[in-house]
């Protein structure tokens, strides 16, 4: 999990990276429009209502999801504030 500002600042600062993975529990699954999605992933730091509702502690974390293509799920700790203080991706392979 990292504090971001952007998805693509996420893509950018991870490629090169290696970085241990961690366990997160998914308790809450936030679905998204293509629309909702992409202005989600532009400003990660904006104030948002739905993550201000969400209460995970610890390794507790709310996926965020869109069903449109390219778009990958992501995994928000907002540790008690209103916006997405750390976002994660999926491991893949």
């Amino acid at each position: 999990m990292r504090k971001a500002e952007s998805l693509s600042w996420v893509h950018r600062e991870l490629s090169h990276l290696n970085i241990r993975a961690e366990m997160a529990l998914v308790v809450a699954v936030k679905q998204l429009t293509a629309e909702e999605y992409d202005a989600f992933a532009r400003q990660l730091l904006r104030d948002r209502d739905w993550l201000a509702a969400f209460d995970g502690i610890c390794n507790e974390v709310l996926e965020v999801r869109c069903e449109a293509p390219g778009r990958p799920t992501l995994y928000v700790r907002p540790e008690g504030y209103n916006y997405a203080r750390y976002v994660g991706l999926a491991v893949v392979g």
